[in-house]
């Protein structure tokens, strides 16, 4: 009976019933397409909610290994940092060791160049003072040579008053050779010149030069007994020995 109903409803559908017929068939069509498509995005979803767990672990993986890569990054830069720190340490230390010598260095320097100065400040003194003896012992014996000289002159005129007579005719003249022998040593007590008094004295190699001897039992055994030649001294150093006599 369907059969022929649906014959029949062939026979008598116009054909803008057929049309219509047509877009019913399409959209049931449509639908079950549609309602397909459905089912396999479920299926499809499904599929990505069973396959996400396993995305998740690979990303908490990958984050873990990043965090691991991170860690030992910055355990390196840690390292690196500690390293530079360790030299940036031990270059200061050096530096502050050789600050330390270089300064202990100069100390020692400045000490030595100390010492060296008060050296040469002292022996510059002391030259300044060996400067001044000598300059002063040049002064005091300058004439020596001259004063030798001038000897034999005084030793003339005291041969001469000896020789002289104590007549009123001579008397004018030993007076004034008399006076020129005592300006003579006036002159020499100026600079430094003393004679030397040796008779009757006791015997003085440092002073006297003894040219004979004599028994004689007034005076002990080394005395001087005779003068022959009178001795002088200048500033305390001899000048000339006495020529003696002295008893034995």
């Amino acid at each position: 009976m369907s059969s022929t109903k649906n014959d029949a409803v062939r026979v008598t559908l116009s054909p803008d019933s057929k049309e219509i017929s047509e877009k019913m068939n399409q959209s049931q069509d449509n639908n079950q397409t549609i309602d397909s498509e459905v089912v396999s995005n479920e299926d499809s979803n499904e599929l990505i909610v069973d396959e996400s767990p396993i995305d998740e672990a690979s990303g908490e993986k990958d984050e873990s290994e990043q965090n691991t890569v991170d860690t030992e990054t910055r355990e390196s830069d840690t390292a690196e940092v500690k390293e530079d720190e360790e030299q940036i340490l031990e270059n200061n230390e050096n530096k502050q060791v050789s600050s330390e010598e270089k300064l202990e260095k100069t100390e020692n320097e400045n000490k030595n160049l100390q010492d060296r100065l008060l050296r040469l400040s002292a022996e510059f003194e002391n030259f300044k003072k060996r400067n001044r003896r000598e300059m002063t012992e040049f002064k005091k014996f300058a004439a020596e040579v001259l004063i030798k000289d001038l000897l034999p002159v005084v030793d003339n005129l005291d041969r001469a008053l000896e020789t002289i007579s104590a007549d009123e005719a001579c008397k004018a003249i030993n007076e004034g050779v008399s006076m020129t022998r005592d300006e003579m040593l006036k002159v020499f007590s100026k600079y430094g010149v003393q004679a030397i008094e040796a008779l009757e004295k006791d015997f003085d190699p440092s002073f006297h030069q003894a040219v004979g001897q004599e028994e004689n039992d007034e005076h002990p055994k080394n005395t001087v007994l005779k003068e022959y030649q009178k001795g002088y001294t200048i500033h305390g150093r001899l000048l000339r020995p006495s020529m003696v006599i002295v008893s034995s």
